[in-house]
């Protein structure tokens, strides 16, 4: 019984440190379906130049999943994903930071 109980915390504790990083997670914009089908995003969402809501933003206009290659000051940086076919010439690039709570977590097979 001691050893059930040991095992659960240690799995608790390996949660909870994956859980404060989110580097190398896939992320997808979080959106409704409208009437007519088509996904759409819930809200506007800004992607800052710099890690500081305070920097120079611009909306995000793609509908696409990113993944999360830095985290700064409560905010993540993404970047572009090759996509389904692989044809997207600007994987990898950095597309500016966001916050994370605009976006939810994508099995990581969305994002290869």
């Amino acid at each position: 019984m001691k050893k059930l109980f040991a095992t659960a915390a240690l799995a608790l504790l390996s949660l909870n440190s994956f859980a404060a990083n989110s580097v190398g997670q896939c992320v997808f914009p979080k959106y409704e379906i409208q009437t007519n089908g088509n996904m759409k995003l819930k809200k506007a969402i800004p992607i800052y130049s710099a890690a500081n809501v305070k920097s120079a933003s611009s909306p995000l206009t793609k509908l696409d999943g990113f993944k999360v290659i830095k985290q700064a000051n409560g905010l993540v940086q993404l970047a572009e994903v090759p996509g389904a076919d692989g044809s997207n010439p600007n994987a990898g690039k950095p597309i500016g930071w966001v916050e994370l709570s605009d976006f939810d977590f994508q099995e990581l097979r969305n994002c290869n």
